[in-house]
């Protein structure tokens, strides 16, 4: 398991890549082009592109400009957030030399990628044990699995306090059944046909069911959350069940929400009925609170 700064600098880079080649604008081809051509050549261990072929012939030769930038850095995200390795791997040293090149950066005097572009994000001071006293029913290994992404998501979404920690933990506990499920069980039919979710193409029910800690439902929200998260959850739906977008994307409807306010005031009422819509399961909820709270030393 890699730890969780090197979660956070791999998404950081990814993020980075992203915006570099969104800003662009020109249709003709740009050095940049040449660099995350050749990023995309490496982690995807093919040979260098051929002096004679201009970028992107090779991965999307059928595409514009444009459309193979979004191509490349869409796949180029997934295989940089997708490196496996509890340490730096040689795949980080060709992120951090691309992105040197693409940013004017000097070279790297440091033994580790990443450090010198980007700062140590401060981390929440929770463990492992105090997920599992505060979720005592979890699957081990799936919460394993979790708890970087978890520490990463609470970062970033500013979810800083032991209070509101208690609240995001206490609301995902319920949500997914003890963390020991990241879609909902029903095939999602009920969801059919439903409007305002933005289900308005035959299977959409099924397609976007709830998926993530907070169950993310419907077309509409899976376009919005996959726009925030730069992942293209239209065309992979069933991302929102994998642990890092499971965890990212319950981030992302907190915030979105502005759910830190209430979590603030300890208004458990109110952050119930913002994420559920209603009190179903409020008791429940209430109950993981006050673990949270003794466990967190709120």
């Amino acid at each position: 398991m890699s730890s969780p700064q090197l979660i956070i600098w791999r998404k950081q880079a990814a993020d980075r890549l992203q915006q570099v080649l969104f800003s662009m604008t020109s249709q003709d081809l740009q050095p940049i082009d040449a660099h995350v051509d050749t990023l995309l050549r490496q982690l995807s261990n093919l040979p260098a592109r051929p002096s004679d072929r201009a970028p992107y012939q090779g991965s999307f030769p059928n595409e514009s400009v444009s459309g193979a930038r979004v191509k490349t850095v869409n796949r180029l995200r997934q295989l940089i957030v997708n490196i496996k390795g509890a340490e730096f791997q040689p795949q980080d040293q060709m992120v951090d030399a691309a992105l040197r090149s693409i940013l004017n950066l000097p070279a790297r005097t440091t033994q580790n990628p990443y450090a010198e572009i980007f700062p140590e994000t401060p981390l929440p001071a929770i463990t492992l044990n105090h997920l599992l006293k505060i979720a005592p029913y979890a699957d081990t290994h799936q919460l394993t699995s979790l708890f970087p992404h978890l520490l990463l998501t609470m970062a970033e979404y500013e979810i800083s306090t032991p209070m509101r920690q208690a609240h995001f933990l206490a609301q995902l506990i319920h949500e997914s059944g003890s963390f020991n499920y990241l879609e909902e069980i029903d095939l999602g039919d009920y969801l059919e046909g439903r409007e305002d979710l933005g289900n308005v193409h035959p299977g959409d029910g099924r397609r976007f069911k709830g998926r993530g800690l907070i169950q993310i439902t419907g077309r509409a929200n899976y376009e919005a959350c996959g726009l925030a998260l730069g992942v293209n959850l239209i065309e992979t739906p069933t991302r929102l069940a994998e642990h890092d977008l499971a965890c990212l994307s319950a981030g992302w409807f907190w915030s979105k929400h502005e759910i830190n306010k209430f979590a603030d005031r300890d208004d458990v009422e109110t952050v119930t009925r913002t994420i559920n819509g209603g009190l179903n399961g409020f008791a429940d909820r209430q109950y993981y609170l006050e673990i949270a709270k003794k466990v967190l030393n709120v």
